[in-house]
């Protein structure tokens, strides 16, 4: 990106901010350190060393706040995760469907490698995950007070340690601000929901003659959720669906996959009988009944068939979560001498997210298969007891989906709650010494504490027996309860036991009682984990010029930093007895430290030659793991400037060490459905996940290249192209082995087979298949993973009197693009094809923003776009093939219009703005899976067209 070659290589932790743009300079969608007007000294993020006049030599994009401001994003992260070198993060928009350890957590995840491979900082600090999982939810973040947000694209583990692989974005507060502002947000969709109302308030002003300063901020932010169920979108295809082609061979030339657009559950949510000659009979509300159409045998793969009625497997999902987040912060800075200052910064914040689990799906064969529902359960509708009688049917077995189990009106099966309070202090002396030197020395505490929860979330033992239900008999039956009335069986002979009969036939039939015995609400149980993760950093640093060469100073930077991060889970008693259909969460306690010593230098070699200006950069940090051990990072750049030309090239080794949750997770289990390789249809079949840590994992190491660089011409006063290449290649990378692969290991679907696999799948006697069996999954260090590509980026911006003396104000362009040559991820002498060019990692993304600026007034458009892509990159005629004619992603822009206007109210600034997301209400491209999915990906826009309406002030 343009904004390298310009940035002053920095800490990035005590910047100062940058000064405002004008109306004049019309702010770009993301400006570069050398177009934007900056103090003589400005850290930019990208190097420990901070000198003037001299530019990063790492890929690195500054996004200012007056460029933000331009698009008024809700969140700053929805701005940066729309950076074609960022790929999809994790966000409430792609929260899509059900619930995900991150709940509704933003975070970034630079080059697409993933959020636990990007390093976000602070003021340069660390900052404590939102989970076990180190990423960081920039919603916690003081967002009102960043000046801006330095993203690097390129390995910098040398100058900040672990996790830096994809890159480094670093959140600049501008710690001088003065005065009183604030602002308020509204939004809504074009469907009128997913309202969202956020606000925020800043306050700062100095004391003691300047020599102090207080700073203090809060925010708040409310989502509304978006139930697809209420009503779908347009888009949706309830039966879209890739199934295994029962007609495939490896040689007649056929898909080894199908799309059906009729494709469903075997369930229904009110029960469908199987077998016998009453098949087909579902159970509607109120005890009626009507025919479910099965499908053919063939087109039956476990709980999903084809040709049949269409009982969609997503529409009960969720499209948005509930979300909620706040954020207090304070700062207080004092110039104890002319030479040293004191800080101490607090900060408190919480989230709290809630979205769907995991659907209850009883059908299929074994303990956890379709219920067998006898003639003796007086819940039976007469009319279908009678046809029971007439076909000399005793019992049959029933598929129901369990949508209906909730305790309160508008609640969901298996309701998932993320909660997170996060507190932070940082204790800091900044200094200086002789004539260039600069030392810091801090202390820094962080801690979150999360807790999940499931509720509405079945006991599996009490559902069993609620479900067995019979009239109770005369002799021998449940004192206090009229005979014939319904028990359960299990009471007549444990009376005493609590049960509580359930009816299963319709939808909302259950009843309430049933309800809360079967999900533990009327005993007070309740699925729950809680963590205690803990961030403790003690850290020194300093830079200084011992002496000049010939082309300038030589810039020296070293450092030492104690890191401890640490984590306590406690869980219910039914979690630990994993008695629960979902969660079982177990409790853990554990955590690791590192110690590091890092060292950098600058070396001007030629300044105002006859050919050019050229230095260079080296960084090494010397790492030990109190649990892998010693790794040594490094870097090694140059930057070579020419008239109007300017190259850069780095080479790294970087790393991203296991995390408490990749070495220490507590074992938790869920229930999930995975094609069952043993079978071979491949039939889609439930299973139980254990998953949990492995303190046996090493560092991923990565080897990083950049080459850059950049044109300026002097004959286009504003005008900027720039084009940087990167490869990023990464060994022993950590590998989740997650359900699907583990059975595709075991039976060497598409891929070597591995017996080890094998020995981590328990299947259950009796079952077909591997119906219900269990799976343990865990984390690797066994992958390679390979990323290659381009970015450009072409920027303009004039006074339009240059153009013509009568054309008032001023414009701004910029056009971003990243092209993607490579993206390979396998296991040694596995023959996956590539994802290059997969909707999940696309050839060509780019972005673009046109900002007109007249007086008060500034109007930004921008458009956002996606290439083309493929579904699957598999063979047609392989056994994962997708037919061609379903195989194209189409390319998509998306437009977006934001207004700004400057009013003056008294003596305060009020800006009042608007934006329509969307412009133009482009639907996202059909994708079908063979998941549970609504047929598209969270990287499109899946909301539609959407407004925000809002105001800032400053005074």
């Amino acid at each position: 990106m343009a904004a390298a070659l310009a940035a002053t290589p920095a800490a990035a932790q005590a910047a100062a901010p940058a000064r405002p743009a004008t109306a004049a300079s019309a702010p770009a969608a993301v400006a570069s350190a050398e177009q934007t007007e900056m103090p003589a000294e400005m850290v930019v993020t990208g190097s420990r060393i901070v000198r003037d006049g001299t530019q990063a030599p790492v890929p690195t994009t500054v996004v200012t706040i007056e460029d933000i401001q331009a698009r008024n994003p809700t969140n700053i992260a929805d701005y940066v995760n729309q950076l074609p070198a960022i790929g999809q993060g994790q966000s409430p928009r792609a929260t899509t469907l059900f619930a995900n350890a991150n709940g509704g957590a933003n975070q970034i995840s630079a080059r697409g490698l993933g959020i636990n491979r990007t390093l976000v900082l602070l003021d340069g600090r660390r900052v404590v995950g939102s989970g076990l999982l180190p990423a960081v939810d920039i919603n916690l973040l003081p967002q009102n007070l960043v000046s801006r947000v330095d993203v690097v694209t390129g390995g910098a583990s040398a100058a900040y340690g672990s996790d830096a692989v994809a890159g480094v974005v670093n959140f600049i507060l501008d710690t001088k601000f003065t005065g009183l502002k604030g602002s308020v947000n509204y939004g809504i969709t074009d469907r009128r929901d997913g309202q969202i109302v956020n606000g925020d308030l800043a306050y700062g002003t100095a004391f003691a003659g300047g020599r102090g300063h207080l700073l203090l901020s809060g925010n708040y932010y409310e989502g509304e959720r978006i139930d697809f169920f209420d009503e779908p979108r347009d888009w949706f295809q309830p039966g879209l669906r890739l199934l295994q082609n029962p007609t495939w061979t490896a040689t007649n030339g056929q898909s080894g996959q199908i799309v059906r657009t009729d494709a469903g559950f075997t369930s229904t949510p009110g029960g469908v009988i199987i077998g016998g000659p009453l098949a087909g009979t579902n159970f509607l509300p109120g005890g009626t009944t009507n025919q479910f159409q099965f499908g053919t045998a063939a087109l039956t793969q476990g709980s999903v068939q084809a040709g049949g009625t269409v009982e969609p497997l997503s529409v009960r999902g969720a499209l948005l979560p509930d979300d909620k987040h706040w954020s207090l912060y304070g700062r207080l800075s004092y110039e104890v001498t002319d030479n040293v200052n004191a800080i101490v910064e607090a900060s408190y914040a919480g989230n709290d997210t809630i979205n769907w689990s995991a659907v209850y799906n009883r059908q299929g064969s074994g303990a956890t298969g379709a219920l067998l529902i006898t003639r003796d359960n007086p819940f039976l509708p007469t009319a279908v007891r009678q046809s029971m009688d007439a076909q000399g049917v005793t019992s049959f077995r029933l598929n129901r989906l369990f949508y209906d189990m909730i305790n309160r009106p508008g609640e969901h099966i298996g309701e998932a709650g993320y909660n997170r309070r996060q507190s932070r202090i940082l204790l800091a002396l900044e200094g200086k010494f002789a004539d260039s030197g600069k030392w810091r020395a801090y202390y820094q505490r962080g801690r979150s504490q999360v807790w999940y929860t499931r509720d509405n979330n079945v006991i599996i033992d009490r559902f069993n027996q609620a479900v067995d239900v019979t009239g109770n008999p005369a002799l021998g039956g449940v004192p206090g309860v009229a005979v014939g009335a319904p028990v359960c069986r299990s009471t007549i002979t444990a009376n005493s036991n609590g049960c509580v009969p359930m009816n299963v036939f319709g939808e909302g039939a259950l009843g309430k009682s049933a309800i809360a015995w079967v999900t533990g609400e009327s005993d007070g149980f309740r699925t729950r984990q809680d963590l205690d993760i803990a961030l403790d950093v003690y850290a020194i640093d300093g830079q200084y010029s011992p002496f000049s060469t010939w082309a300038g100073p030589v810039s020296l930077a070293a450092g030492f930093e104690y890191r401890k991060e640490s984590f306590a889970a406690t869980s219910d008693a039914v979690s630990q007895a994993r008695r629960w259909n979902v969660g079982n969460f177990q409790p853990g306690a554990n955590g690791y430290n590192v110690k590091e010593f890092f060292g950098e230098a600058l070396v001007p070699l030629l300044k105002d030659s006859a050919v050019g200006d050229l230095e260079l950069n080296g960084a090494v940090r010397r790492t030990d793991y109190s649990t892998s051990g010693e790794v040594t990072t490094w870097k090694v750049g140059g930057a070579y400037r020419f008239g109007d030309l300017r190259l850069r090239a780095t080479r790294s080794r970087d790393i991203r060490a296991p995390n408490l949750n990749d070495l220490y997770a507590p074992q938790s289990q869920f229930v999930n459905q995975f094609l069952d390789r043993s079978q071979p249809t491949s039939p889609l079949v439930q299973f139980i996940t254990l998953s949990g840590g492995n303190p046996r994992l090493t560092p991923e190491i990565a080897d990083t290249w950049t080459a850059g660089g950049a044109y300026q011409p002097g004959w286009a006063p504003g005008l900027t192209v720039t084009v940087d290449w990167y490869k990023i290649s990464i060994k022993d990378a950590l590998f989740g082995v997650g359900g699907q692969l583990l059975l595709d290991l075991c039976y060497g679907f598409n891929r070597p087979a591995s017996p080890a696999a094998c020995q981590s799948i328990v299947p259950v006697a009796g079952s077909a298949g591997l119906t219900g069996a269990t799976l343990l999954t865990g984390a690797i260090n066994a992958q390679n993973v390979d990323v290659e590509g381009i970015d450009y980026e072409v920027s303009y911006r004039t006074q339009l009197s240059n153009i013509s003396e009568k054309l008032p104000g001023s414009l701004s362009l910029r056009v971003l693009a990243t092209q993607r040559l490579q993206d390979q991820t396998n296991l040694p002498g596995d023959s996956q094809p590539p994802a290059l060019g997969t909707f999940g990692s696309l050839k060509w993304r780019g972005f673009g923003s046109a900002t007109y600026s007249v007086g008060s007034s500034r109007t930004t458009i921008t458009g956002r776009y996606l290439g083309s892509g493929t579904v699957s990159n598999d063979a047609e005629t392989s056994r994962n093939g997708i037919p061609a004619a379903f195989n194209r992603v189409p390319a998509l822009w998306y437009w977006e219009v934001s207004q700004n206007v400057d009013v003056k109210v008294g003596n305060t600034k009020v800006t009042l703005f608007a934006v329509v997301e969307n412009l133009f209400d482009r639907n996202p491209p059909a994708i079908p899976s063979n998941g549970t999915s609504f047929g598209t990906s969270p990287i499109y826009d899946l909301l539609g067209r959407s407004y925000r309406l809002g105001f800032r002030f400053k005074m």
